[in-house]
C-alpha cells in the first residue's frame, strides 16, 4: 500500500530543516510513499528544485501572526487532502499540533522540533517573558498532541523527554548527500589566512559569534597568518562589526555575507568553527565534514552525537571563551591529525542521505500503520 505523506514547513529555501526535508522529498521510496508539501512562501532555493511528482499546496504569505501561524488554512487542507501522514518542522510544528483536533481521524502527525527546545525558550524567555511563556506552554501542547516525534539527536531527545509529553520518539540525525556536497565544492575558491579559519550561520546571539571574535583575538596575536571568515546575515552583525573594531581585528576578521554555495570555501577552510550556544543539529558543521574540514564546536546542545574528537575535529565547553581560545589552539596544532577523506567518512557512515531517508521511511511506515 502506498501512503501519502503531507511535508509541512513554512517555507522551502535555504536554511538547514529546509535542506531536510528537500532530500526527504528527493529520496523517499515512491512504491511505498506519495509524498506532497505545503508551505506559506510562494518561492524559495529548494522549492523550485523538487522532483515534478511533489505536489506544492501553498498556503497565505507570512503577514501576521494568523498567517505566521496558519492553524485553519492548514486544517482545511488536510482534511481535504486526507493524508495518511503529516509531518511538519519549524513554526510548522505548532501550528500543525494546534490544528491536529481538526484533522480527519485516520491521519497521523509526527512533529519534528529543529531546536532545542528548553534553551530556545530561555533565550527568546529573556526579551519578552510573558510571551515566551504562553508560547512555550503551546508548544508542549502541540507536541503532546502528537502520534510521534523525531528527535535530531540525543540531546534534543533528553529535552523532549522532560516534558513529559507521553508520545513515542525516535532519534534520526540530519542527512547528508557526501558525493553532491563534493561536487559542489569542487568549484576553485580562496580563504584568506594561512590557516584559514571559517564559521557560518545566522549573525544571532545562539550561534556566538560574539564569543568566537574575542577567542580569537589571542590565535591572532600569536599566529600572525591567521584569518577568521564570517559567512552569513542577521540582526547581529552591527554588533559584530563594531565588536571587530573594538578589538583591533579589522584586518584579521571577515563578515563576508550570504554565500549561496558555502561548499567550495568550506572545502578551502583548515578549520571550521562552530561556537554556538545551543542548535537543534547543526547542518553547517555537518556539510564541513562532508567538504572533509575538520571542526572545532562549542559541546552545546545538538553537537555531541556530530562531532568526535579523535576521529573528527574537537569540542569544547559552551559560552567559555577561554576554552574556545584554548580549543583554536589545539586545533590548529592537530589539523594533519585529520586527513579530508577521514573526515568525510566520519559522516558518511552516520549521515548518508540513503540511509537516513530509510529511517523515515521506517518510522513513517510504522506511525501509518
Amino acid at each position: 500500500m502506498t501512503r501519502t505523506v503531507l511535508f509541512a514547513i513554512p517555507a522551502l529555501d535555504k536554511s538547514g530543516p529546509d535542506r531536510v526535508f528537500f532530500e526527504l522529498l528527493r529520496r523517499l521510496d515512491r512504491t511505498r510513499f506519495a509524498p506532497s508539501i505545503v508551505v506559506s512562501q510562494p518561492e524559495g532555493y529548494y522549492l523550485a528544485r523538487l522532483p515534478a511528482d511533489v505536489t506544492v499546496h501553498r498556503l497565505a504569505p507570512e503577514t501576521s501572526v494568523a498567517t505566521r501561524y496558519p492553524v485553519v488554512p492548514l486544517a482545511r487542507l488536510v482534511r481535504r487532502l486526507r493524508p495518511d501522514v503529516v509531518i511538519a518542522t519549524l513554526r510548522m510544528v505548532l501550528t500543525a499540533g494546534l490544528a491536529q483536533p481538526l484533522f480527519p481521524r485516520a491521519t497521523r502527525l509526527i512533529l519534528r522540533p529543529a531546536n532545542h527546545v528548553s534553551s530556545t525558550r530561555a533565550e527568546l524567555t529573556r526579551g519578552a517573558p510573558l510571551k515566551h511563556r504562553v508560547s512555550f506552554a503551546l508548544s508542549r501542547l502541540a507536541l503532546g498532541r502528537a502520534d510521534h516525534l523525531i528527535c535530531q539527536g540525543d540531546d534534543l531527545a533528553r529535552d523532549l523527554a522532560a516534558l513529559r509529553t507521553g508520545v513515542p520518539m525516535t532519534t534520526i540525525g540530519n542527512p547528508v548527500d557526501v558525493d553532491e556536497v563534493v561536487r559542489l565544492g569542487a568549484a576553485p575558491a580562496a580563504l584568506p589566512g594561512s590557516p584559514a579559519l571559517l564559521a557560518t550561520g545566522r549573525l544571532s546571539r545562539q550561534k556566538g559569534f560574539d564569543l568566537l571574535i574575542p577567542a580569537f583575538a589571542p590565535v591572532a596575536a600569536a599566529l600572525p597568518g591567521a584569518h577568521l571568515t564570517i559567512l552569513g546575515t542577521g540582526p547581529d552583525e552591527v554588533a559584530l562589526r563594531e565588536q571587530i573594531d573594538a578589538l583591533g581585528l579589522g584586518a584579521r576578521v571577515t563578515l563576508r555575507g550570504f554565500v549561496e554555495n558555502p561548499y567550495p570555501l568550506m572545502r578551502a577552510a583548515d578549520l571550521f568553527v562552530l561556537p554556538s550556544r545551543y542548535e537543534g543539529f547543526p547542518n553547517a558543521a555537518l556539510e564541513a565534514l562532508a567538504c572533509g574540514t575538520p571542526v572545532l564546536a562549542a559541546a552545546c546542545p545538538g553537537v555531541p552525537g556530530l562531532v568526535f574528537p579523535g576521529e573528527n575535529g574537537w569540542l569544547v565547553p559552551a559560552e567559555d571563551v577561554g576554552a574556545l581560545t584554548r580549543g583554536l589552539t589545539v586545533a590548529l596544532a592537530e589539523l594533519a591529525t585529520f586527513p579530508p577523506l577521514a573526515v568525510q567518512a566520519s559522516v558518511r557512515a552516520r549521515f548518508d542521505v540513503g540511509s537516513i531517508a530509510r529511517a523515515y521511511e521506517r518510522v513513517l511506515g510504522k506511525v501509518a500503520a
